[in-house]
């Protein structure tokens, strides 16, 4: 018999990580004090599957989103060395 595949989403601890809320051992923590709820019902599993743009994720009552990411370029200039302190007193940035 084959192994079944992955449900789709990622795992509640992931999700809560990657939302920005914390590590995945402290949501651990939330889930296992019943902090969470998924859809209304609160969540004691870590390893539940959900889908971070469906399921409604809730802790302490609060809805969890995703904050807006911005991404940032910066150019450093070729033969600069990128420190605060250089022992070797390079020319830095």
């Amino acid at each position: 018999m084959a192994p079944r595949p992955p449900r789709p989403g990622v795992s509640l601890n992931r999700a809560l990580s990657k939302l920005g809320l914390c590590s995945r051992t402290q949501a651990e923590r939330l889930i296992a004090e019943g902090r969470v709820r998924v859809g209304g019902k609160v969540a004691r599993d870590a390893s539940l599957r959900v889908d971070m743009n469906r399921d409604r994720i809730a802790v302490d009552g609060e809805k969890i989103v995703a904050e807006r990411k911005f991404y940032l370029m910066l150019n450093k200039p070729r033969g600069l060395v990128t420190t605060r302190d250089d022992p070797l007193e390079r020319d830095t940035v």
